[in-house]
């Protein structure tokens, strides 16, 4: 007998979308290997975001037997709603579980805003965590990327059991790589708009410092837009826009670093980072250290001024960070949503 799994996100590429492209890597591992199918629910085509609507399309999508269906949810709160609080989607898979037999799986790839008191996500945070604390007691089964947020998690349903699974690389994962020292000096920079342009905007001493000290000739901006600011860096920049899959891994393979503008403690969600732990890219981050850790990041690389590069010790931090990534892998997370969505 098939197994067919419900996948809900908030939308699917193209373009490249990081919980997209997440739902749609799984989905392929989850048919490869387990031969479970997917169907995707993509909540931009719900007319109205109302509950009803929701209900009805989890029926189509599920074939018409919504009563039996399996659902996946992938919860990244601001995909579903602009101000966060995606009350229509948690309100309508209530009313679905309470008219069927259905199984409901939620990964939340977010949890709910941690802004200051003069932004207004300080302001929603109490109601997308009553939302978030709702929908984690609704579920049958839970993952999240990060130790923080299944803390967060654990307060709303204690003793409730939790996946916990960094993400994996949605550009692959080769299985042989070249060492460092052999590699092109070139530093990609990869990601979607925002991410590249608050990385050339707000970070750019520390690109400048990674290609001085990495002997960095080339530098890769990929991803949708125009990569804005990347034009003034002191080395060649070649802009190639956004990129499929296999061509984003190849060129991956082939680089000495990739650079990230993104808080460490947070690492373990970005599909970005993923990609470079990965492929055995040096994972290059200078974030501003955050007031207080979240908890303690994967292996990077901070580019320090004054300081001196050894190729041992970054072909060694290089093998920590992708022995860490070996431990959610794409084929481990395809076996823990298989027992989480069908025990």
């Amino acid at each position: 007998m098939s197994r067919r799994v419900v996948q809900v996100v908030p939308n699917l590429p193209p373009p490249p979308e990081g919980v997209g492209s997440f739902a749609m890597t799984l989905a392929e591992a989850l048919r490869a290997r387990h031969g479970i199918e997917s169907r995707f629910l993509a909540a931009v085509k719900i007319p109205n975001a109302e509950p009803a609507a929701l209900r009805g399309a989890l029926e189509e999508a599920a074939g018409g037997d919504g009563a039996q269906a399996t659902v996946l949810l992938h919860y990244a709160n601001y995909g579903y709603e602009p101000r966060g609080c995606p009350s229509w989607l948690v309100d309508g898979l209530t009313e679905w579980k309470g008219r069927s037999r259905g199984r409901l799986v939620t990964v939340f790839h977010e949890v709910h805003a941690m802004g200051l008191p003069w932004r207004s996500s300080f302001w929603l945070s109490p109601l997308q965590r009553r939302l978030a604390a709702s929908l984690a007691r609704l579920s049958d089964g839970l993952a999240t990327s990060m130790g923080y947020y299944r803390r967060i998690l654990l307060q709303w349903v204690p003793g409730k059991e939790i996946a916990l699974m960094p993400v994996f690389s949605t550009v692959g994962e080769p299985a042989e790589s070249t060492p460092l020292a052999a590699r092109a000096r070139r530093m990609v920079v990869f990601g979607g708009p925002g991410t590249r342009a608050q990385a050339y905007r707000e970070l750019r001493p520390a690109i400048e410092s990674s290609c001085r000290m990495l002997g960095i000739e080339e530098v890769c901006d990929v991803g949708p837009g125009d990569g804005p600011g990347a034009s003034d860096l002191p080395v060649r920049v070649r802009r190639l826009g956004p990129l499929p899959a296999a061509e984003v891994s190849e060129l991956l393979a082939g680089s000495l670093a990739g650079f990230i503008a993104y808080p460490a403690p947070f690492l373990p969600k970005s599909t970005i980072f993923a990609a470079y732990s990965a492929h055995r890219v040096l994972p290059v981050c200078a974030w501003p250290r955050p007031r207080r850790q979240v908890e303690p990041p994967p292996p990077f690389w901070t580019p320090r001024q004054g300081g001196e590069v050894h190729w041992d010790q970054l072909q060694d931090l290089t093998d920590r960070a992708h022995a860490w990534y070996g431990g959610h892998s794409l084929a481990r997370h395809a076996v823990s949503y298989r027992d989480m969505l069908f025990p």
